[in-house]
């Protein structure tokens, strides 16, 4: 495949086999991250393979997405954060051009993956996986082979649409009802500050049966 065809072939995926991917893979498709840009040329990103049912269990039972279990790999990138540019948060830009390179790498290697951003509180998961304090968690990216191939999605808006020339004079995207809410915001930060026996005894599996988004991929 061709760079355009790897782009619009990649999907986001969240059924995998329990096959697991060779460790050379997961090195190639890593490597292929770290020729991404990165604000000044800082290149601070930093990679941990997580294949440790253990550890998924913990990113899991402290808020993680239910999914993190189910792929037999995933990756965490975290990203430098001591940066000048707090206004446009350079550090999480470098991180995600990364991110997007691996996504693409696994998708030509005939992998799929899914970028994860609902993780633990960043303290938490710096505990967990021994990150300094000047290192922020990201994402955290599933990888491995898809249980079925990924129904195609189709781009929500023409593509005429999104296009200014030398103002914004676009219509603002539809925004879910409660993301945006103070009550949403304040509902998820309070759930952080539960004790993890509550979170990991039942209010995990209410909140993944009631009001995780699911997905056909």
């Amino acid at each position: 495949m061709d760079l355009i065809d790897v782009i619009k072939k990649r999907r986001s995926t969240r059924r995998f086999k329990p096959d697991n991917v060779p460790d050379d893979l997961i090195k190639k498709i890593i490597e292929a991250a770290v020729w991404a840009p990165s604000a000044c040329n800082m290149q601070g990103w930093r990679f941990i393979i997580v294949d440790d049912s253990k550890l998924k269990e913990k990113m899991v039972d402290n808020g993680g997405a239910v999914i993190i279990k189910s792929a037999p790999v995933g990756i965490l990138v975290a990203y430098d954060e001591r940066t000048g540019n707090t206004e446009y948060q350079d550090h999480i830009q470098s991180a995600a051009a990364a991110i997007q390179n691996l996504l693409l790498a696994a998708t030509h290697y005939g992998l799929g993956s899914c970028w994860v951003c609902q993780l633990p509180l960043k303290s938490r998961v710096r505990k967990i996986f021994g990150m300094p304090k000047n290192f922020s968690p990201i994402a955290y990216i599933l990888l491995g082979y898809s249980e079925r191939e990924p129904k195609e999605v189709g781009r929500i808006h023409p593509f005429e649409n999104l296009i200014g020339r030398n103002r914004f004079n676009h219509s603002s995207p539809q925004q879910a009802s409660h993301s945006g809410s103070f009550f949403y915001r304040f509902s998820r930060k309070a759930y952080y500050l539960l004790p993890l026996f509550i979170k990991k005894g039942f209010l995990n599996k209410f909140i993944d049966k009631k009001f995780v988004k699911k997905f056909d991929n």
